[in-house]
């Protein structure tokens, strides 16, 4: 039978600089069979929602 588990996680940059690369690490233990990794969201801020914004919600560099 297959487990799901969704996780979220905070991360804080060591500086003010932008994150230059982030290193992911998916551990597996006790299991035979493939493992797919499939997604992974990134949001700005200090709180993880796993909200996405519909297309129409996004404002348009041309909107103004």
């Amino acid at each position: 039978m297959a487990y799901f588990n969704q996780i979220a996680h905070s991360i804080s940059p060591k500086s003010i600089s932008r994150v230059k690369s982030i290193t992911i690490r998916l551990c597996v233990t006790d299991c035979t069979g493939t493992v797919y990794f499939t997604d992974l969201l990134l949001q700005g801020g200090s709180v993880s929602t796993g909200w996405i914004g519909h297309v129409c919600e996004i404002r348009w560099t041309l909107d103004g």
